[in-house]
């Protein structure tokens, strides 16, 4: 694990995730989360949610697998991967946190069971944690899966691997959470758009989703879903 920070390089951390995700969870972590506290951003990118949650008045702690595209100064990056049992190297202080955001990550990883777990080894009982990811189960994303036979937000396997490889369902997701002694205290759904998987004309697309949505069972919300999560186990 590597804690030192990395100094700006002329420009400011720009944001990798879907329009209005930032925005969104970020007006639930002012809710959930209104004092200052000890934040880990879970995949921080080049830092931009490290950077408004640190403006918040948080204590900021942010990973990544690679501090290549890291741009900010004042907050300490450990470069560790998601993918593996992350917990122990991060609180080797024996630190817990008071709250931990991963915003679009969860469907990047090959085993998002474990990822949940590792989450709640860092959590002080009572933390929340704060995950984003994409609604596969949307009516535009099940007419997307009929129209292409792919999800909506997940792209083809050709001769490079797409970075969404795991679609979460809801379902999936409340059995990650609940086996990690989590219990969801808020859900909420944002429109996002990610162009590269449109592939219907918006206009009829959008007629159709508004056809279909009275009639489709399941979870029917916008594009994106966002999840407050408390963890209850005890400590460890």
């Amino acid at each position: 694990m590597d804690d030192n920070p990395q100094n700006l390089n002329g420009r400011e951390p720009a944001s990798m995730a879907g329009a209005g995700t930032h925005e969104a969870a970020l007006e639930l972590i002012r809710r959930f989360q209104p004092k200052p506290g000890l934040v880990l951003d879970l995949a921080a990118g080049e830092g931009a949610f490290s950077v408004k949650l640190r403006d918040l008045g948080h204590k900021v702690r942010a990973v990544d697998v690679s501090r290549d595209n890291w741009k900010v100064s004042d907050i300490p990056l450990s470069v560790t991967n998601l993918d593996s049992e992350f917990a122990d190297s991060i609180i080797a202080s024996g630190e817990k946190f008071d709250a931990l955001v991963a915003i679009e990550i969860i469907e990047h990883l090959e085993n998002p069971f474990r990822f949940i777990r590792e989450c709640a080894k860092l959590l002080r009982p009572g933390g929340f944690l704060f995950l984003t990811t994409p609604n596969v189960e949307s009516v535009s994303s099940r007419l997307m899966f009929l129209y292409t036979g792919r999800l909506s937000s997940f792209g083809a396997y050709e001769t490079v691997r797409p970075a969404h490889i795991t679609p979460i369902f809801k379902w999936k997701l409340d059995m990650m959470l609940d086996e990690a002694d989590f219990k969801i205290v808020h859900e909420e759904y944002n429109r996002i758009v990610f162009g590269s998987t449109r592939k219907v004309k918006p206009a009829i697309a959008a007629a159709v989703v508004r056809l279909l949505t009275p009639m489709v069972k399941g979870e029917k919300g916008d594009e994106g879903r966002l999840i407050v999560a408390r963890f209850e186990g005890k400590e460890s």
